[in-house]
């Protein structure tokens, strides 16, 4: 990882001044927006799956306390809904968290690859 919290910020400063003074090709430079661009449609297309598991938990426990406090639904369906609800969300933040290490871990390397 490039920064660290331990580095000192002049280790840092460094080893941007260590930077390859090589000018990038057109096509790498087109490289690496592609790159860029599909790591942002990734992590929308993941914030997307993350704000539609969310809401429905949010319908699941609306549902859920509508049917407690009106008694339509029964007890077990409830908790039943509620369990559901709470795995939709569970599932969908894990499917968020890991896109975006992923995300982050492919930039790191791409960054890392330029300052050596």
């Amino acid at each position: 990882m490039l920064f660290k919290k331990e580095e000192p910020k002049e280790e840092i400063i460094d080893k941007f001044r260590n930077l390859p003074s090589r000018k990038l090709s057109e096509i790498e430079k087109q490289l690496i927006f592609i790159m860029i661009e599909k790591s942002k449609v990734q992590r929308e297309r993941s914030l997307a799956i993350f704000n539609k598991g969310f809401l429905i938990f949010i319908a699941f426990i609306i549902i859920a306390y509508l049917g407690k406090s009106n008694d339509i639904i029964p007890a077990s369906y409830l908790s039943f809904l509620f369990l559901f609800a709470v795995i939709v969300l569970i599932v969908s933040i894990t499917l968020y968290e890991r896109t975006i290490k992923a995300e982050e871990s492919n930039l790191n390397a791409l960054l890392d690859s330029f300052l050596k």
